[in-house]
């Protein structure tokens, strides 16, 4: 029977459950050892620490109502299965790069996980311009093992149609709707803006038609698109890295959708990241430029060679006519450029939603100078409204690039 949990709660809880007591506990030593601190701070769940000794897991439950809000804003409970699932999914597509599940119980709305005690997260160490040399290698294996084999180009037809199924994310996938690719191009009462910044700039790109067709072309790709399974909100909050391994957590809004979508909002915030410094710390904005070039190039190789390897495997280089791989990889080409272009449109949408939306990023946001603020989310919104009007255009990854370096100097 469901019931939200406490930190007396989780004790008695762990020690009627022996697959989670023997994680943490030998048989004769007494469930008052454990040490308990949350440490949730996101806006859906509860997650805690459990520990005992150099032993350690964290738990983590979902809540029947938006944590951040309250009671005030029910939520099913169903969106821990996702979690469950995805981490389930990616962990055995890219176990070096996926916490390990040790139990979950979606009666309780719970998953027992790794605790990642010796990694921090990704966003607050770029807020103290800390570089990762490997950030880029991790998650675009991340990106392009998870996309590639969990969609039609791996899957037969009805593997691949069970797991669309199995991921349809209702709740959560509303979520990403309304707060990304609808309320902030209109004037709707969850924006929230800081109150230095001149509402003109707001208003420019919410009047602006073919900022809003292109905002509308992203949303309906995101709701119809089921090309892969996705994270669903890969963000610089959810990754968590040393500078030997990088693990990527949170995947509650996890559903298939467009393959764009993850690649897009992640770089989304590289981007945030890079605007935030505001020009004053040259050799970080090398790092970060680097991140956005290398995460893009990185990906679409080894999305690629995901690709071909498996069509010749399949095949067993047996095809129907001699050119036959040279059509296949040029049809390859294609695919990536058409998701370069996704990618490109859904991270001008994180820009936007980032700078007027509910949800803000701590890079901007922290900020406590509200007219630098204020000028640096002015640049944001420019570059925004350049790369979703312009987003068939760019060729390179080095052309957005050019994009941002400009934007962030004017």
């Amino acid at each position: 029977m469901y019931q939200i949990l406490d930190s007396s709660l989780i004790k008695k809880y762990i020690d009627e459950t022996p697959e989670i007591r023997s994680l943490l506990l030998t048989p004769d030593t007494s469930i008052d050892a454990l040490e308990i601190s949350e440490i949730g701070d996101g806006n859906l769940n509860y997650v805690y620490i459990v520990r005992h000794g150099e032993k350690s897991i964290i738990l983590k439950q979902a809540v029947p109502f938006l944590r951040v809000v309250g009671e005030g804003w029910p939520l099913s409970r169903d969106r821990m299965l996702f979690e469950i699932g995805a981490l389930e999914a990616e962990r055995a597509l890219c176990p070096a790069h996926v916490p390990e599940v040790y139990y979950s119980s979606p009666e309780m709305s719970l998953v027992v996980m790794q605790n990642l005690e010796h990694h921090k997260i990704l966003r607050g160490e770029m807020i103290q311009h800390r570089p990762f040399p490997l950030l880029a290698e991790h998650i675009s294996t991340f990106l392009a093992d998870t996309l590639f084999y969990t969609s039609d180009f791996y899957l037969d037809n009805v593997q691949k149609k069970e797991n669309v199924k199995k991921f349809i994310n209702i709740e959560l996938c509303k979520i990403t709707e309304d707060f990304i690719f609808t309320h902030p191009y209109e004037d709707n009462e969850t924006n929230a803006y800081n109150p230095e910044l001149d509402l003109s700039h707001v208003k420019a790109f919410q009047h602006n038609r073919d900022v809003k067709a292109a905002v509308l072309e992203m949303k309906y790709k995101f709701m119809t698109e089921a090309q892969a399974l996705l994270h669903g909100d890969l963000h610089s909050g959810s990754i968590m890295l040393n500078t030997e391994e990088t693990y990527v957590i949170d995947p509650e809004f996890a559903f298939y959708g467009p393959m764009g979508f993850d690649v897009g909002i992640y770089l989304a915030n590289l981007i945030l990241s890079y605007f935030s410094l505001d020009n004053e710390d040259e050799a970080y904005m090398t790092y970060v430029r680097g991140q956005i070039v290398d995460t893009w190039k990185l990906f679409a190789e080894k999305f690629k060679a995901n690709m071909l390897r498996h069509e010749i495997e399949q095949r067993s280089l047996q095809f129907d006519y001699p050119e036959g791989l040279e059509h296949f990889e040029y049809f390859t080409d294609r695919f990536i450029a058409q998701l370069f272009e996704d990618t490109i449109g859904f991270a001008a949408c994180e820009m936007f939603r980032r700078t007027v939306g509910l949800a803000k990023v701590a890079d901007i946001a922290g900020i406590e100078d509200l007219k630098k603020r204020a000028r640096i989310e002015v640049r944001v919104l420019a570059c925004a409204t350049e790369l979703i009007t312009a987003k068939a255009s760019f060729e390179t990854i080095e052309d957005v690039l050019k994009v941002v370096e400009t934007q962030s100097q004017s």
